[in-house]
C-alpha cells in the first residue's frame, strides 16, 4: 500500500521528537522561572504553603518545612489579609492568607530557612511600589517588580542543594508572599526537550485525526 506524503511527514516528525528528546544535553543549572505553569510543570509535585493559618505579627515565621526570619528589624511579619492596607494583597492566588513583610528601616531582608535541604522553590510575590529584588542564600539573582502586581519567582537547581534563599527589596516596599512550593527535583527539561516532546504529540494527535475522517 502506499503511504502519503501527509502521513510519512507524520511518521517522520514522532521519530525525530523521540529520539530527539533523548539526544539533547541536560538543562544548565540553575534554573529561573517566572512563569508558574512552567516551573509546575519542570518540577512536579512539591511540597505547598499557602500561609493560611493565622499567626501574630512576629520577627520570625514558623511553617511546616521552613522558617522566614527578617534581617536587622523588628516584628515584621504578619498575616497578608489582616493587613489588606498595605498594598500587596495581590500576592494572594491560593486561599485568603498570605505572608506579608514590612520593609521598615531596620529590616534588611526575608529570609526562608528550610528544615532540610531542596533543589526547588517557588513563590508568588507583590510589592507595594517598583522594586528591584534581589536574591541572596544559596540563590543568587535579581528582578524588577512593578508597586501592586503578583508575580511569580521559581528556582530549580539539579546540581547544587540549598537551604536557605533571601528576598531583600529595594526602595524599603511591603513585600507579599503566597503559595510557596518547595522539594527536590531530579531533572529539568530543556526548553527545546519540551518544544520537540510537544511537536511528537502534536503529530501523533494529527495522525489519529486523519484517521478519523
Amino acid at each position: 500500500m502506499k503511504v502519503k506524503p501527509y502521513a510519512k511527514f507524520v511518521r517522520y516528525l514522532m521519530v525525530i521528537s523521540f529520539f530527539g528528546a533523548f539526544a539533547l544535553p541536560a538543562s544548565a543549572v540553575p534554573v529561573f522561572f517566572t512563569d508558574r505553569a512552567a516551573f509546575d510543570l519542570a518540577s512536579g509535585a512539591l511540597s505547598f504553603e499557602s500561609f493560611e493559618a493565622d499567626f501574630s505579627v512576629s520577627g520570625t515565621q514558623t511553617f511546616t518545612d521552613f522558617t522566614v526570619t527578617e534581617t536587622g528589624g523588628v516584628n515584621a511579619f504578619g498575616q497578608l489579609r489582616d493587613f489588606g492596607s498595605l498594598g500587596v494583597s495581590s500576592a494572594i492566588i491560593d486561599g485568603t492568607g498570605g505572608l506579608v513583610y514590612d520593609d521598615n528601616s531596620s529590616s534588611l531582608a526575608s529570609f526562608f530557612s528550610f528544615s532540610g535541604q531542596v533543589n526547588a522553590f517557588g513563590i508568588q510575590i507583590a510589592t507595594s511600589s517598583n522594586s528591584t529584588i534581589t536574591i541572596g542564600g544559596d540563590v543568587s539573582t535579581s528582578f524588577n517588580l512593578l508597586a501592586g502586581v503578583s508575580s511569580f519567582f521559581g528556582v530549580i537547581d539539579t546540581a547544587d542543594l540549598f537551604s536557605s534563599i533571601t528576598f531583600d527589596a529595594s526602595g524599603g516596599p511591603n513585600v507579599g508572599f503566597d503559595a510557596a512550593s518547595y522539594g527536590l527535583v531530579s531533572s529539568v527539561p530543556e526548553p527545546a526537550t519540551l518544544m520537540i516532546l510537544g511537536l511528537g504529540l502534536a503529530g501523533l494527535g494529527a495522525s489519529r485525526c486523519k484517521k478519523a475522517v
